[in-house]
């Protein structure tokens, strides 16, 4: 044997231990991990559609056999490019979010994600992922994770939001619980940002709305610029 892991156990291995450092509150309550807080940049969109072009406000049409069924993506959007001591940040290595529906009881079918990932969310739908070997931000975006939703009958005024409560590595994080984000990502060994972790707030999408649905941003309360570690490129 020539000791050498196959290149998909190597994968394994690299995102279990990406997810361990990332997000040791997750596996081990109340244990802080080596991240920096850095402040909010971007937004997590929901879209119904794949691709890049996002569509937010679904109309599912009449049931089928009694149940609606959709597909959801998340993306995070609006980065703002920013760089640490010449370094620009340009992926993605790792995530933390819980998406919430509300207005009828929904059930969480499938769960992938763009690349090989260790997820180590306690839900279908609470992600605190590692990534590897992380994913390229592009255009300010990139494209987190898709679901697979069913709701029975068909519902109206569907709300897909975020619930800042599941981010359990924000509480040990010095400066985070002040910042209050929505959402958590991290950069990747790759780039030298493994580590320095930004939030993301979100924008509302609906199913069904009866009238003109609510899309305001939900924020944080501090962007990057506030917290003065990143500067602008």
């Amino acid at each position: 044997m020539n000791g050498k892991a196959p290149a998909l156990n190597r994968s394994v291995m690299t995102a279990v231990l990406l997810t361990l450092l990332l997000f040791p509150a997750v596996l081990l309550p109340g244990q802080a991990g080596a991240s920096t807080w850095c402040g909010e940049n971007g937004l997590i969109r929901f879209s119904f559609v794949e691709g890049d072009s996002l569509v937010s406000v679904l109309d599912t049409g009449e049931p089928v056999n009694g149940v609606t069924t959709f597909e959801v993506f998340a993306w995070l959007t609006d980065v703002d490019e920013v760089a640490l001591d010449g370094e620009a940040f340009l992926h993605l290595g790792g995530m933390e979010f819980k998406l919430t529906i509300t207005g009828a009881e929904a059930f969480i079918l499938e769960q992938t994600f763009p690349s090989q990932a260790l997820n180590v969310g306690q839900e279908m739908g609470h992600i605190a992922a590692g990534l590897h070997p992380g994913e390229r931000i592009r255009g300010g975006k990139v494209l987190l994770v898709r679901w697979k939703v069913m709701i029975q009958g068909r519902p109206e005024n569907i709300r897909l939001g975020l619930d800042p409560k599941g981010l359990m590595s924000c509480a040990d994080l010095e400066g985070c619980p002040e910042g209050d984000p929505q959402a958590l990502y991290v950069g990747n060994e790759s780039s030298r940002h493994l580590g320095n972790m930004f939030g993301a707030g979100y924008v509302p999408s609906w199913i069904n709305p009866t009238g003109e649905p609510d899309q305001t941003p939900v924020h944080g309360k501090q962007s990057w610029r506030d917290v003065g570690l990143f500067e602008e490129r």
